[in-house]
């Protein structure tokens, strides 16, 4: 008989980062660690392929997060132009995520129950969640952050990249509270426009099932040798979506205007169409996008849904004094 018992790896987890926990979403919420190490081919016309390289390594942590409002602004910093409660956003594109404004590392720690702990040094957000606005629907989808060499490390260095603690880990903080869940029914607002919400006989806006706010932001990486050494934050843009319950189709197609002033070129959400679309929870929680437009129109026939297809608000960056304002705003 062989010596020793294999060991199980079995069991939750959770990932504390920028001094808050992250806990996974759902009974059985799961977090994916995984190790992107590039094996570069070598070979000769004479023997064909014959051998591997190591190329460059990074990190990806994977999950969906638990609804927990607080953890806002590590999910959506300012440099994105996005505002969290009393700090303003502000777009800046360039921005290194991993070491903003010439910051220090901030580390990712996985850490189990069972006193386990997985510690990447040196991590960022780099795909940030939609979200999902309504009564059955999980706040965020899913996140995932990226880990670096560690500043000042070499590949094949001690904890370049992780460092594994196999028992006795302490919890290293950020207790669950339920203190600001938030998951429910969310209303919209957008403008003065006949039938959205904000005209002389409001009737808030509703989703048929939920709003959904799509996080579309790129970064490019920056590699040196084949070692990705910093992200780059590239663009930034955010869409509101919903089957909505509330104008009807003669109000939404004069929103859309394709049939009247939109010409082909025109901008979208210009200054005489354009307003903030403020979305509300029961709990008095806001989200507002800023300068927005209606685009899209779906008339829907027979089956079992309503017969509003989906439309979907986009914004538009504004500026004051040449500066970038926020695009997105959440309550406090």
């Amino acid at each position: 008989m062989p010596a020793g018992t294999p060991t199980l790896y079995a069991g939750p987890g959770k990932l504390y980062f920028n001094a808050i926990s992250l806990w996974p979403e759902g009974p059985n919420g799961a977090i994916k660690a995984g190790i992107e190490q590039e094996a570069l081919p070598v070979g000769s016309g004479f023997h064909g392929q014959m051998t591997h390289v190591q190329g460059g390594v990074v990190a990806k942590i994977g999950l969906t997060p638990f609804d927990n409002w607080g953890a806002l602004a590590t999910l959506f910093p300012s440099y994105l132009g996005v505002s969290v409660g009393a700090t303003a956003g502000a777009l800046a594109i360039g921005t290194h995520p991993h070491n903003v404004s010439g910051g220090a590392d901030l580390p990712g720690v996985i850490w189990t129950p069972d006193g386990r702990s997985y510690t990447f040094p040196r991590v960022a957000v780099t795909k940030h969640p939609d979200l999902h606005l309504g009564v059955d629907k999980a706040l965020f989808g899913p996140m995932e952050l990226t880990g670096l060499v560690a500043t000042g490390k070499a590949m094949g260095s001690a904890g370049a990249f992780y460092t594994i603690v196999a028992s006795g880990a302490a919890d290293p903080g950020g207790q669950m509270t339920l203190t600001d869940f938030q998951r429910g029914a969310w209303t919209g607002v957008w403008g003065t426009s006949a039938g959205f919400g904000g005209d002389a006989t409001p009737y808030p806006i509703e989703a048929e099932d939920e709003w959904v706010i799509t996080s579309e932001i790129k970064y490019s990486a920056l590699p040196v040798q084949k070692v990705v050494r910093a992200f780059k934050l590239d663009s930034v843009k955010f869409m509101a979506r919903v089957r909505p319950y509330g104008p009807t189709h003669a109000n939404i197609d004069a929103a859309i205007a394709i049939n009247a002033s939109r010409l082909l070129g025109s901008q979208i959400a210009n200054s005489t169409t354009a307003a903030d679309l403020v979305l509300t929870n029961q709990n008095g929680k806001t989200i507002t996008l800023k300068k927005a437009d209606v685009v899209g129109a779906g008339f829907e026939f027979g089956g079992t849904k309503l017969g509003n297809g989906e439309i979907g608000f986009l914004n538009t960056m504004q500026f004051t004094a040449g500066v970038a304002q926020p695009l997105l705003t959440f309550s406090a």
